[in-house]
């Protein structure tokens, strides 16, 4: 992807020495998969990268900030309640956190699903809580838009038969896509670097 080696062969030996981190842990099998918003450092290369849509051309990785290679975005998936009152979320990358009550009520309107958490990396600690609704900044994760970002204007409700539906403003235009489609990025800006 990166043109970095030759051959599979060598890639294989370089994860294989320790010297590729995912989401700031030291990975050794050639076959582990990276997906939407994990970041990927290579030891004796100074600049870092995270894996983002592009238009038209799928999931890239793109240059990130030294400081950004501390944090991820997480969409929340699914919510539900274990034994002794604990909140389970599970996160578009098989994540799973366990909260307490509490930590999950510090929300203002609890945590949703189709919102996003901020979490530290590698401790996985939640930093903070990006809500799907509107005013808050979307990226469009599928679909013929995918790699576009901007501003949620609309979430209409969705039927059986018809899913939820968002309207994003960017820059010179609005569409609409379906609402599981969109990952929230920020509230006044993104969180994580962007393509411009």
């Amino acid at each position: 992807m990166m043109k970095w080696v030759d051959s599979g062969k060598q890639a294989s030996r370089i994860i294989h020495d320790s010297k590729v981190k995912i989401d700031g842990l030291t990975r050794k099998d050639h076959r582990r998969a990276v997906g939407l918003m994990d970041t990927v450092q290579v030891q004796g290369i100074t600049q870092a990268y995270r894996l983002l849509p592009k238009p038209a051309r799928g999931l890239s990785l793109l240059p990130i900030k030294a400081e950004e290679t501390g944090y991820k975005l997480c969409k929340i998936t699914g919510k539900k309640t274990v034994a002794g009152g604990k909140i389970q979320l599970s996160l578009h990358d098989g994540r799973n956190l366990l909260l307490d009550a509490k930590t999950a009520s510090t929300y203002e309107k609890g945590l949703q699903v189709g919102g996003a958490l901020q979490i530290a990396l590698p401790s996985q600690r939640v930093i903070s809580y990006i809500a799907f609704q509107e005013g808050n900044l979307g990226l469009v994760t599928d679909g013929r838009n995918e790699g576009l970002y901007g501003r949620i204007t609309t979430i209409s409700s969705g039927t059986e038969s018809r899913p939820r539906i968002a309207r994003l403003e960017t820059t010179g235009e609005s569409f609409e896509t379906p609402s599981e489609y969109i990952i929230p990025i920020g509230t006044d800006k993104p969180l994580v670097s962007l393509e411009k």
